[in-house]
């Protein structure tokens, strides 16, 4: 519990919370720190809101806890892959042969550790076996 005070009695300054509020300040009108940085132009976002909160209310084609673990593991196996495999270089003769023969080695080897770490599910005296 005193951990903060035995081993960097230096990193507490005060009691946290009772900072005073801070006021902000208004932008400057004929430019400054605080003027806005692309000349005052604006953009109308309505069209973006609208079409994010179509996005953010649907589930997509597969819905249900079933269709966010469908994502979730298609979004990870695209991440992997365009790792292993980069979009502009898929020349496997060249001096990339050791990077992607390993890479190929370590998404088996946490594909075989991830399907061991299931055991949790199987209770503890399966796990402890493991």
């Amino acid at each position: 519990p005193d951990v903060i005070g035995k081993y960097a009695p230096d990193a507490i300054i005060g009691k946290v919370g009772t900072g005073a509020a801070v006021a902000v300040a208004a932008p400057a009108a004929a430019g400054g720190k605080a003027a806005p940085l692309l000349g005052g132009k604006t953009r109308n976002w309505e069209k973006s809101e609208k079409t994010r909160k179509q996005r953010m209310d649907g589930e997509g084609k597969i819905g249900g806890w079933f269709g966010a673990l469908a994502y979730m593991v298609l979004g990870f196996l695209k991440e992997i892959l365009f790792t292993i495999v980069p979009q502009k270089n898929i020349v496997l003769t060249n001096d990339r042969v050791g990077l992607t023969r390993s890479a190929m080695f370590m998404f088996i080897f946490i594909i075989i550790h991830a399907v061991g770490n299931l055991h949790v599910f199987l209770g503890p005296d399966d796990f402890n076996g493991y």
